[in-house]
């Protein structure tokens, strides 16, 4: 009996460690693609129930949606005044009981509202600082920031919704400050620093967006999509909601504000 033992050859180990690369060269992106459709999905849950916290919220106050934003310390809230600002996250957090409702699990920590309010002279609430989305800045009136526009911005009812199906509440986005970069080449700069231009549609998951609307459900739309809805100009009609850019406005109702 022949007590020769075998062993691999260079040659052969190196043979495998190479198809052991090519594999992992073919399987991570799968991989990645994989886990991203994970938090794609777990965001898309968020954005559900985070309409439903908003509709619990809108019952409970004679069907009307919240401001945008509340002075917690006087009757206006006013840039300067080193006022706490009590926002529509901070309105539907009783409804939601878990702030991580309002972070995307791919873009954490998220928008840094505290960074942002710090130099309009502004504080935040301090039940968060961290969110993933924006909100419509037609739906979620602003009466206050920027100032003077107060009655002119009255808060919107239900009932005043005449498309809720195509009306939208929140979405992924991204802050984009006034000198930019923007998130995408289409997108006009900001024009100040607190409005929906800076609060664009961030194309996160596999080059596309996640939305809720007013009837509750929520749904997932590529960078370029297109959500119904038309609003009259001066100039003609034109679509109410332009992705990634633009998802403010009533439709209906005048577009970009």
């Amino acid at each position: 009996m022949s007590n020769r033992r075998t062993a691999f050859t260079l040659i052969e180990l190196l043979v495998v460690i190479a198809i052991i690369a090519i594999l992992a060269a073919i399987l991570f992106p799968v991989f990645a693609q994989a886990r991203e459709k994970a938090r794609s999905a777990s965001c898309l849950s968020n954005l559900r129930q985070f309409a439903l916290a908003t509709l619990a919220y809108v019952q409970d106050y004679d069907e009307t949606f919240p401001q945008s934003v509340y002075s917690m310390d006087n009757r206006i809230l006013l840039p300067g005044s080193g006022d706490r600002v009590f926002t529509v996250f901070d309105a539907t957090m009783p409804y939601m009981k878990n702030v991580e409702i309002i972070v995307c699990p791919s873009q954490r920590p998220g928008i840094d509202f505290e960074a942002i309010l710090r130099p309009l002279g502004l504080r935040t609430s301090g039940a968060f600082r961290y969110g993933s989305y924006a909100y419509n800045f037609a739906l979620f009136q602003d009466p206050a920031l920027p100032p003077g526009l107060f009655d002119q911005d009255p808060v919107v009812s239900l009932g005043g919704i005449g498309e809720p199906a195509n009306t939208t509440m929140f979405y992924d986005s991204t802050y984009v400050p006034l000198t930019g970069p923007q998130v995408d080449a289409m997108c006009p700069l900001p024009s100040g620093p607190f409005g929906w231009d800076n609060f664009p549609g961030h194309p996160r998951h596999s080059d596309g967006i996640n939305v809720n609307f007013v009837d509750g459900h929520a749904k997932y739309y590529p960078r370029r999509g297109s959500i119904p809805g038309t609003s009259p100009t001066s100039s003609g009609t034109v679509p109410t909601y332009t992705l990634p850019c633009d998802l403010s406005g009533i439709p209906g109702g005048t577009p970009n504000t």
